[in-house]
Order: C-alpha cells, then sequence, then structure tokens
C-alpha cells in the first residue's frame, strides 16, 4: 500500500491539478501549554513548515488531548469560522452574550465569529480527559454577525464507515477537499470516475491523525473511501472553495 507521492506533495499555494496532498501525524508539529498538548497539521504559533500554511480557506486543524479542568481564554477573534469535535470527553465553551455550550463525545460546535466574538474552553470534567479536533476556516465574506450552533458548517461531513461498505466521494467541482481520518483505518482509493471499492491493494492508506487533500482536476483524487483495519472508522471531509 501507498502512503502517498512526497515528491508531488504540494502546500497550500499551489493550485495546479496533480497528486493528492499527504499530510501524516508523524510529520505535524507538537505543542504542550497549559494542560494541552496539540498536534497541528498546518503552521501555527512557533512551529512554521512553509510547505503548509494551510490548505486553501482551512487555516488550522488541530489535535487536541486536554488534562482534566483545563482551560483557554481565547480572547476575541472575527472573520473566522470555527468547528470543534469532541473525540472524548466533555467540553465547556462560553461564548459570551451567544451563551455557553456543553459539548459531549461525538458531539460538535459551529462558531462563526463574524465581526468579533470572545470565547473560553474548557474540559468540563475535573476527572477525565479532553480529546478535541478544532479546525478554523476562512469564511466567504467578512464582518458577519456572530453565531453559534451545534452542528458542523455547510461544507463539512462527518463520515462513519463500517468494514465492507465503502463511500463514495462527491465531485468537488471547481474547489478542493481535505480528508482527516478521526478514528480508524481507511483506505482512499480510485481515480475520476472510478466505483467505491473495498479493494485495500490500491490506494492510500490513512490511520487516525493522518490527511489527505486534493484539488478538483487531480488525476489521484480517490473516489471513495473505505474501512481497512477490520473495525469501524470515522472521518471528517471538508469541501472548500478554490
Amino acid at each position: 500500500l501507498r502512503r502517498g507521492r512526497a515528491h508531488r506533495m504540494s502546500g497550500s499555494g499551489d493550485t495546479r491539478p496533480g497528486a493528492v496532498r499527504l499530510r501524516p501525524a508523524s510529520a505535524r508539529a507538537r505543542s504542550s501549554r497549559d494542560g494541552i498538548v496539540a498536534v497541528e497539521a498546518f503552521s501555527r504559533g512557533d512551529a512554521i513548515d512553509r510547505a503548509w500554511m494551510g490548505w486553501g480557506a482551512l487555516r488550522v486543524l488541530s489535535r487536541q488531548d486536554w488534562v482534566p479542568g483545563a482551560v483557554r481564554d481565547e480572547g476575541r477573534v472575527a472573520n473566522m469560522e470555527r468547528l470543534l469535535l469532541v473525540l472524548d470527553g466533555a467540553l465547556d465553551a462560553d461564548c459570551g452574550d451567544l451563551g455557553r455550550h456543553r459539548v459531549s463525545a461525538g458531539g460538535s460546535l459551529w462558531i462563526s465569529t463574524g465581526h468579533g466574538l470572545a470565547s473560553r474552553l474548557g474540559n468540563a470534567s475535573k476527572d477525565a480527559p479532553l480529546r478535541l479536533l478544532e479546525a478554523w476556516l476562512q469564511p466567504d465574506r467578512v464582518n458577519a454577525v456572530p453565531a453559534v450552533a451545534p452542528h458542523p458548517p455547510p461544507g463539512a461531513t462527518l463520515v462513519d464507515l463500517e468494514p465492507g461498505m465503502p463511500v463514495a466521494i462527491p465531485a468537488c467541482a471547481g474547489g478542493r477537499w481535505w480528508l482527516e481520518v478521526l478514528a480508524g483505518e481507511v483506505i482512499a482509493c480510485g481515480g475520476a470516475d472510478a466505483p467505491p471499492t473495498t479493494d485495500v491493494s490500491h490506494g492510500t492508506r490513512l490511520s487516525a491523525g493522518d490527511g489527505l487533500g486534493w484539488l478538483a482536476g487531480d488525476v489521484d483524487a480517490p473516489a471513495s473511501v473505505a474501512a481497512s483495519g477490520g473495525g469501524p472508522a470515522r472521518l471528517l471531509l471538508l469541501a472548500l472553495p478554490a
């Protein structure tokens, strides 16, 4: 099984059709602060990788482990769409005038910061850890009215895969995709117009924490994805503008 073609990978600024771009968990930067250990897919803070400044509108993709009782006061953020997925534990999100929200394992919170919104995130438990995936996306318009909702924003899809049941990946006309494996192992198979398949002898194999990006027109863009580790898998699919 191939893990991708490193010699053809590129960062967020390259919009030429070509091979898919693999971002394995092992290549991502790690940081630890205030009881939060974060693994960053793209450049953030002091961790700079010029080849991976983001993926189009996707500017932050961070997998985080919070110790019991950990808190992060984030201050005011403007003109960002934020997606918080709770993988394990429970999240407490204080969004000021937009209320306080508790999100349990398997749930999500979408925060559209608009013209500016201050928030404070915390592990809701004093005894259990919190595992969180956080994504920041640039919106298509600025200075909107802030909003909060208990579901992913348009273009973000959570996919649960059972063994032997491949899922076709929709076409992404004029834009780009990002696939992030949240749990389990998957195989991304096929090229343009290929039917969904569970054949793991061809394709790109990904484990939890790995991600894959591609542009509309990429010759190796996957057509389907299937669980490949003998058990179920879960992934996040993000449809992004070009």
